[in-house]
């Protein structure tokens, strides 16, 4: 192979990592306005059919034929139907939560965001598996080829895990995706966006379909009303779409250095061949508020008081996908 040739490939087996990893983060990390191009399609191949609908009592017939009503999702439904959300309806707050009662609509609120949780899990499902494949493949060969590097050079940039700095070993690097590539217990996530866009109701939600509170510091977004000085110039991230809130929700767990003792748990449960519970893994999220120890008790709540965590279980059924476009009508 040549001097040149060895020494380009030994340098191929290393891999490099910010000496940032062990620096105190933010309470919740500032994030990009702008979701990657890449995480634009939803259907992978599947007939996608839009909906418009006023109320939600309008998609009755629609949830009726897809089984997905609250008679079943009382009765623990874990096969969920591919709905997307296409935006937070102003409707939802204004009108709609006036028309039922508190549990009616807790349950509408769930079942509006478990699939698109469910959808972005699965996304991040084909990234492990990916990176398992990878692994695999690595672990055969002494010099591993251009390709296998490119793949693990662009699941390092989406996962956020910067090849500048210290220099650390391939398998090091591994372990540190594998930790970050992982889904997160639909319980827990359902708890979150409930508290955090007040069911949905929040102005964020409403006008930024931005349903976990994710700060940004300048570019766009949208600028509390009662902002502190000691924050800085921070807003709230506002999304094209709730799916893509939920992405960035995930992104932001699975790569913020303030939510590593998360990974480390959700590693532990998965390397003991335990199953995820959201309940469990809220008391790793004390940063995500500056509530600390009485959010993750308010989480713990929601969970429990709506029992979510059957949730944990839950599936994206095969076919179609539905888009939920709301508007509005003459004498909505």
């Amino acid at each position: 192979m040549g001097r040149f040739g060895s020494a380009f490939f030994a340098a191929l087996l290393v891999l490099w990592v910010c000496s940032a990893f062990n620096q105190t983060a933010r309470m919740v990390e500032p994030i990009e306005d702008r979701e990657p191009k890449d995480r634009e399609p939803i259907s992978e191949g599947r007939p996608v059919e839009r909906i418009e609908f006023v109320a939600f009592k309008d998609l009755a017939q629609l949830t009726t034929a897809l089984n997905y009503t609250a008679a079943t999702w009382k009765a623990g439904q874990t096969d969920v139907p591919r709905l997307v959300l296409l935006q937070v309806p102003e409707r939802f707050a204004e009108v709609t939560f006036k028309e039922v009662t508190v549990e009616q609509k807790k349950q509408i609120f769930f079942r509006m965001i478990l699939p698109l949780i469910l959808m972005a899990n699965e996304e991040v499902t084909s990234d492990r598996e990916a990176l398992m494949h990878l692994k695999s493949r690595l672990a055969k060969t002494s010099v591993p080829h251009e390709g296998d590097l490119d793949e693990l050079r662009s699941l390092a940039k989406k996962y956020r895990l910067s090849t500048d700095g210290d220099v650390i070993s391939v398998t090091k690097f591994l372990k540190t995706l594998t930790r970050r590539i992982d889904i997160v217990p639909p319980s827990l996530a359902l708890a979150q966006a409930a508290t955090e866009s007040a069911w949905g109701t929040s102005r964020f939600a409403v006008e930024g379909n931005a349903l976990f509170g994710q700060w940004t510091f300048g570019g766009k977004g949208m600028v509390p009303e009662e902002q502190r000085a000691e924050k800085g110039d921070h807003k709230v991230a506002s999304f094209r779409s709730p799916l893509h809130s939920v992405r960035s929700y995930l992104r932001n767990l699975n790569t913020n250095r303030a939510y590593r003792e998360f990974r480390e748990d959700r590693a532990a449960a998965r390397a003991e061949g335990k199953p995820f519970s959201g309940e469990a893994l809220a008391s790793a999220l004390s940063r995500y508020s500056e509530r600390g120890q009485d959010y993750i008790k308010e989480i713990r709540q929601i969970i429990v008081g709506n029992d979510l965590s059957a949730l944990d279980r839950s599936k994206l059924v095969e076919g179609p996908v539905y888009e939920l476009m709301p508007v509005w009508r003459a004498g909505s």
